[in-house]
């Protein structure tokens, strides 16, 4: 794949190869997604005991949202619970953490359950949610888009001061919509969008006709975005996301987030394993990855490596995975909050039950087994990587041209799994047309780097950026052994 154009990296800016865009030449390199780790402390949420509201589940599904609240160096979860009756009356849980692992259900007192009000259910119903630090009105700081009671069939904004005590008022109706309450997938509020009219940004799902083997109407993922969350407006782009485009045979939730100038979608990968259970055999997902420089556009890649794999057989989350619907930068690392499921469920969704089955037209269809909350955690940029294709043979990529207004700074890569004299990177600087290397800034001049690190200083001899000729440049990056490059950082010095 080649790029073209200049790309204009600012000091401090940082150039991630989430696509190939930015590279205009690889020779025996592959372009690989890194899979996240998940926490071995998973699943992170408990269940509630056997008599609570959320003994059966605890989840992030309907409830989607977990975020880190800097101001008060929280951890926030707004999930959703379900009890061991056979009513699958859903609701919203609270809870809160320090770390993202340890997690408190705060006793509200706002809802009752069987009698009681000592829980921390804080909505009856469900939807993504944000929190707006921009809201001038306290009463409007966090802001949701809610769907189910008290209000069944409609989607209406939802505000709240403190994410607990909520106020529910306009109702939400897009033309576009099939329904008048779709699926609220994400909603996400873009820092880096410069239009005012595109900060909000909601991602709802429809159905459309199919195009393989499998259900004949699937799940199709459209983009709304509007300056707040009752004027929302669909793009002209839509879908974003249809099964029909890609390798699986449904999609069905995800995570949208906005990062370092680009967008990066995690969204759900299902299958049906053919075991003889249901009409299509059991619905199978784990999370993959899709990404778009314009925040319309968007384009999975490698769709064969998943970014969170399923558990081994039996496992907790073995089954079927759902994102949340942010991904959360939070030091060093990005946290990916996600729902597991067993191998147990056999008849989902409704189209999958057979006719003989006695819950065939039940709207509970599939609700009755295990579910819980993960963490999967990925350093820093590390969401994909350039490598050698068998990580042993070296290989080298070049960047297309580079223009670096402000030449006085360091230029750091994030990379990993290096070496001391087995794998490393070497970095050469080339004039804008490429060619041979500049004087004092080839291969031989540089420093191995051979410690992995997110910001690894290139050194070279005896240059600087700052010698450099001209404010444009290209690089070249050796690859030898199973070093992996992730990101280029031109920081300040």
């Amino acid at each position: 794949m080649t790029g073209s154009g200049v790309r204009v990296v600012a000091p401090g800016g940082r150039l991630l190869f989430l696509d190939l865009a930015d590279v205009a030449e690889r020779r025996n390199t592959a372009h690989a997604v890194c899979p996240a780790r998940k926490h071995p402390d998973n699943p992170v949420l408990p269940l509630g005991d056997a008599h609570e509201w959320d003994a059966l589940q605890a989840r992030p599904w309907e409830g989607r949202t977990v975020l880190y609240d800097a101001e008060e160096r929280l951890f926030k979860c707004w999930y959703a619970g379900s009890d061991l009756s056979m009513e699958r009356l859903w609701s919203t849980g609270y809870a809160v953490s320090d770390d993202g692992v340890h997690w408190e259900k705060p006793r509200l007192g706002l809802h009752d359950y069987r009698g009681s009000r000592d829980n921390n259910i804080c909505l009856l119903g469900w939807g993504p949610v944000v929190k707006d630090l921009d809201e001038a009105d306290p009463a409007r700081r966090y802001k949701m888009l809610a769907n189910g009671p008290p209000r069944d069939g409609e989607i209406r904004a939802a505000y709240s001061p403190d994410g607990i005590h909520w106020s529910e008022q306009a109702r939400v109706r897009l033309p576009a919509w099939d329904r008048p309450n779709p699926d609220i997938v994400a909603l996400v509020i873009d820092a880096q969008d410069p239009d005012p009219a595109r900060r909000f940004k909601m991602v709802w799902q429809g159905l459309a006709p199919a195009a393989k083997p499998g259900p004949e109407r699937v799940r199709v993922k459209h983009l709304a975005c509007g300056p707040d969350i009752e004027h929302l407006r669909a793009i002209d782009g839509n879908p974003i996301l249809h099964p029909n485009d890609g390798r699986e045979q449904e999609n069905h939730y995800l995570a949208l987030a906005p990062y370092a100038g680009q967008y990066v979608l995690a969204y759900e990968y299902g299958w049906y394993a053919p075991t003889g259970a249901g009409v299509r055999g059991v619905y199978c997902s784990d999370i993959r990855l899709a990404v778009s420089r314009d925040g319309d556009r968007f384009a999975r890649i490698q769709p064969h490596q998943p970014l969170v794999r399923r558990g081994p057989r039996g496992a907790w989350d073995g089954g079927a995975l759902m994102p949340s619907d942010k991904l959360i930068e939070h030091g060093e690392r990005v946290y990916l909050f996600y729902t597991g499921n067993g191998e147990e469920w056999t008849q989902w969704p409704m189209g999958n039950v057979p006719e003989a089955s006695r819950w065939r037209g039940d709207q509970q269809i599939g609700a009755n087994r295990l579910s819980r909350m993960g963490l999967a955690t990925l350093e820093r940029d590390r969401f994909t990587c350039l490598e050698t294709v068998d990580r042993e043979t070296p290989g080298h990529v070049v960047t297309r041209p580079l223009r670096l207004p402000d030449r006085r700074g360091r230029l750091t890569l994030n990379v990993s799994e290096v070496q001391q004299g087995r794998s490393w990177a070497e970095v050469e600087v080339l004039g804008p047309d490429g060619g041979a290397p500049l004087d004092g800034f080839a291969r031989a001049d540089c420093r191995p780097l051979h410690r992995g690190g997110l910001r690894e200083p290139v050194v070279w001899r005896e240059r600087r950026l700052s010698d450099l000729p001209h404010d444009t440049i290209r690089l070249r990056i050796h690859l030898i052994g199973a070093a992996r490059l992730h990101a280029i950082s031109f920081g300040r010095q």
